[in-house]
């Protein structure tokens, strides 16, 4: 086993390699925490992160939203199986039948089907979320509610919106005051207003190894409960901590019980995940089975919040550019095989290329798609962010690694997508990114 301190100079490295300008990490395991900083918040500015740096955690807030609303259940004022009209009267959504079936339960795990990746614009008011969850009978509804898991913003968006009308409260003050403040979570903000006064990180666009600050946060107050809270690696141990042992510096917001149900799968997931509690997600690393989330902000602010809960250990990884993903898992792969001492995950060896034709051509779930491209021979996988001023992460090459399922070539240790098939045996979907989504036209290589 390796002591922790060693990871300092990983984060050193790995930084560097990953072009990642300035990143912080925080580790507990078995009753001990520790916190690691590297590089800068700010290539203009050229001042250090430390330990009290302030980093957008992107989608891990949605653990804080599913947590806001079982606060609420505890309560007795809210009922994940009721359906949410009940509650929002005035809600319209462009599906008649959703309207009248979608379910709390259904928006915390993915499930609503309606457009997931979309942020309207409403402002930075009181009524910013009101305002946006006005406009959803503007989403087409992509799927039957509960029909396929794909990952969902929107839904999360839908989701603080109740907690917002059940409560009285805004959105952002429910959080504070039913979770942050119980858990001495005083480093943890969601207005920029708030965080402008603080040590914070900026989001960087990194190009030919070039890093430029990117001059925008990336998100709307709209997305508060999707993707908006920034925090420290010292506070999101103070949240692992809290799943993990119950400790709470005031009263407990959450039961036992209602922990353990946030982290109880409730369905199967789409990869890279593999299923869904309420809001909490599962992956695997080997045989060990991992309670984790994570974000990504417009590839600007990238995070990981991993937890294994029978070993008391989480690892959290906050980072201020798209190298972040890279960074992210190598810190994770780390610290579960040296500091844990879970197996290495090994290489599967690639199966024989089936015919490509099968499954190339471009599958889309709003701004984002998905390209397969057949090139001599070789499948090639690519995201397109349908966002101006969003570059898509480049294209890789794919391997077949299972039946329907592809990896990278260059890391084949676990699939990155899989393609569905419908009743008459033809490839009609792809989940990849933990979306869902539906083939629509080919492309040519």
């Amino acid at each position: 086993m390796s002591n922790v301190e060693e990871l300092q100079g990983l984060l050193d490295q790995g930084a560097r390699e990953a072009e990642v300008p300035g990143a912080v990490v925080g580790v507990r395991h078995d009753g001990r925490e520790s916190v690691f900083a590297t590089g800068v918040s700010s290539v203009d500015t050229g001042l250090p992160v430390d330990p009290g740096t302030l980093f957008m955690i992107g989608s891990t807030s949605k653990t804080f939203a599913g947590a806001a609303l079982l606060a609420l259940v505890e309560d007795g004022s809210l009922e994940l199986d009721k359906p949410v009209a009940e509650y929002l009267p005035e809600l319209r959504l462009s599906d008649p039948v959703a309207r009248k079936t979608v379910t709390t339960r259904h928006l915390l795990t993915h499930s609503a089907g309606f457009l997931g990746d979309v942020d309207l614009d409403s402002g930075w008011g009181d009524d910013a979320l009101s305002l946006s969850v006005g406009r959803f009978a503007e989403l087409p509804q992509i799927f039957p509610v509960g029909e396929v898991f794909s990952y969902c913003n929107s839904g999360f968006q839908l989701a603080g919106r109740v907690a917002e009308v059940v409560s009285g409260k805004t959105f952002e003050d429910l959080v504070r005051t039913r979770l942050l403040e119980p858990l001495g979570m005083t480093e943890s903000y969601y207005l920029p207003w708030e965080v402008l006064t603080r040590r914070h990180a900026v989001g960087h666009i990194v190009t030919d190894g070039e890093a430029a600050v990117a001059h925008t946060v990336g998100l709307t107050r709209s997305s508060s409960a999707s993707g908006g809270l920034w925090s420290t690696a010292g506070d999101q141990l103070k949240w692992a901590r809290f799943f993990l042992t119950g400790e709470s510096e005031g009263e407990a917001p959450l039961s036992a019980a209602t922990r353990d149900l946030m982290r109880t799968p409730q369905r199967k997931a789409a990869l890279r995940f593999e299923e869904v509690g309420l809001s909490w997600l599962h992956t695997t690393h080997g045989a060990a089975r991992l309670v984790r989330h994570g974000g990504n902000v417009s590839n600007l602010q990238l995070s990981e919040f991993v937890t294994l809960p029978e070993h008391d250990f989480a690892v959290t990884v906050l980072t201020n550019s798209a190298g972040g993903a890279a960074l992210g898992r190598q810190v994770v792969d780390w610290c579960l095989e040296n500091l844990v001492g879970l197996p290495q995950v090994e290489s599967v060896p690639p199966l024989p290329s089936p015919a490509l034709a099968e499954y190339t051509g471009r599958y889309e779930t709003g701004e984002l798609a998905y390209e397969f491209t057949d090139r001599d021979g070789a499948l090639w996988a690519q995201m397109v962010v349908d966002v101006e001023g969003f570059p898509s992460p480049p294209p890789f090459e794919a391997v077949f690694v299972s039946d329907d399922a592809i990896a990278p070539a260059a890391d084949t240790r676990r699939p990155a997508a899989r393609f569905l098939r419908d009743d008459h045996g033809e490839v009609t979907l792809v989940e990849f990114g933990g979306r869902t989504a539906k083939r629509r036209a080919t492309v040519t290589g």
